[in-house]
């Protein structure tokens, strides 16, 4: 079973540009699509510079859900896939807990 850090209870549209995470042990993370797709360990997106141009349909997420307990499934607008661990996913939070700032929380928790 993972660890409660990367169990997540819940995934939602945070406006038109984000991915909200609510997580088992009550940790809340916004992530920013385009953090999301510049993650993805494809061998395209790897190869690729990580400065490049994203298109908006490669921004633009269609589909999200949490296989199996251990890992995320995107889907974009230009028809690309995303697979990422949960953990991986949680390592784009960039909040001030998540980077190691923790007097300066946003959510409190």
């Amino acid at each position: 079973m993972p660890e409660r850090s990367t169990q997540i209870e819940k995934l939602h549209a945070v406006g038109r540009y984000a991915l909200g995470v609510d997580w088992a042990d009550r940790h809340e993370s916004i992530i920013p699509y385009r953090s999301i797709r510049r993650a993805c360990p494809c061998v395209t997106c790897s190869a690729a510079s990580p400065d490049r141009a994203l298109s908006l349909e490669a921004e633009q997420l269609l589909d999200v859900q949490v296989l199996g307990g251990q890992s995320v499934f995107v889907r974009w607008g230009d028809a690309h896939e995303t697979v990422l661990l949960v953990d991986e996913l949680r390592d784009l939070c960039r909040c001030a807990r998540c980077v190691g700032e923790p007097d300066y929380p946003i959510s409190g928790r």
